[in-house]
């Protein structure tokens, strides 16, 4: 796999106030707002409650003022709908899926409501969905439900493990037992037409699965993008090479992000990157994925084959 390094992220998510965890007052926000503005970062997603912080007008504005795209997650309680009605609409806004499904079921009802009082406050929301193990089969109810209410973008994103990742959050994670019954399904004639839909999907080998759908568009390209052009930051704003991928390369509060992004550790990551694992040994088809999601495949497999968690085998 050749892949140019670059000198900065493109795109960084960013946990802005996650529940339990002390966020970041204002001057550190600036601080670490101004350094992906100077970086020349052009997309950054905030996410973990951050309509909750008192601060995020201002970083909103800090944001966009240094020539970031913005996007935003939210869970749409009412203090986040309180808030959303106060900070326009100068950014992409996400509804977060994943609080209206459970026991393997999606509420529609629920969910239908949300978007209604969001959209009251926000033109067109994005829904954003990253499934847990057992619930990608809910994937065609999904987008039924996207074509019903119109909704124009979705979202699956990548895999998120966080800084310290519990066994338990890791054993939720979807494989490729799941993406077996998600095909079976879809062979079934559950997946419904596109119907104008941008559908952004971030795994390769379910994105493969829905080629159909998606209009032939990849969010990423080239294999895994960690610590290349994904980067992700923590609410203590650590910098590490992507949300799935918790090995921190140092805190932006002491060090400046391109210095970071030229660290020997950071390097070390894309050379790890740069090897086959030894589950794509003589895969005909490694030229294409290059072992699709190496932080999954790194932290959260048990085995030694080192492929992604969605690959059942070798091709």
């Amino acid at each position: 796999m050749a892949v140019d390094l670059l000198d900065a992220p493109l795109r960084i998510s960013w946990d802005i106030c996650p529940p339990g965890q002390s966020p970041l007052n204002r001057q550190q926000l600036l601080l670490v707002a101004d350094q992906l503005s100077a970086a020349g970062v052009f997309f950054v997603t905030l996410e973990e409650a951050p309509l909750a912080h008192p601060e995020i007008q201002g970083l909103l504005e800090a944001l966009r003022q240094g020539g970031c795209q913005v996007s935003l997650l939210s869970k749409v309680s009412p203090a986040e709908l309180e808030v959303l009605a106060q900070l326009g609409s100068d950014f992409n806004l996400f509804v977060d899926v994943d609080r209206f499904c459970s026991a393997g079921q999606l509420d529609a009802p629920a969910l239908a409501t949300a978007l209604k009082q969001v959209q009251q406050t926000h033109a067109d929301p994005a829904l954003l969905w990253t499934p847990s193990r057992g619930q990608l089969a809910l994937l065609p109810e999904l987008l039924k439900f996207c074509s019903h209410q119109q909704v124009s973008r979705l979202k699956l994103p990548n895999q998120k493990i966080g800084v310290n990742p519990k066994k338990s959050q890791l054993d939720n994670l979807p494989d490729c037992t799941d993406l077996g019954e998600l095909e079976k399904s879809i062979a079934a004639g559950d997946l419904p037409a596109r119907n104008g839909l941008q559908l952004e999907v971030h795994d390769l080998f379910l994105w493969e699965l829905l080629q159909p759908l998606t209009g032939g568009q990849r969010s990423e390209y080239g294999g895994c993008q960690a610590a290349n052009s994904l980067g992700h930051i923590s609410v203590a704003a650590e910098l590490f090479p992507c949300s799935s991928w918790p090995e921190p390369l140092g805190s932006l509060l002491e060090n400046e992000l391109l210095d970071l992004w030229q660290s020997a550790s950071r390097l070390q990551i894309r050379e790890a990157i740069q090897q086959v694992p030894v589950g794509c040994d003589g895969c005909r088809d490694y030229q294409v994925c290059f072992g699709g999601c190496r932080g999954l495949s790194r932290f959260c497999r048990t085995d030694d084959l080192g492929r992604d968690l969605l690959c059942a085998e070798r091709r």
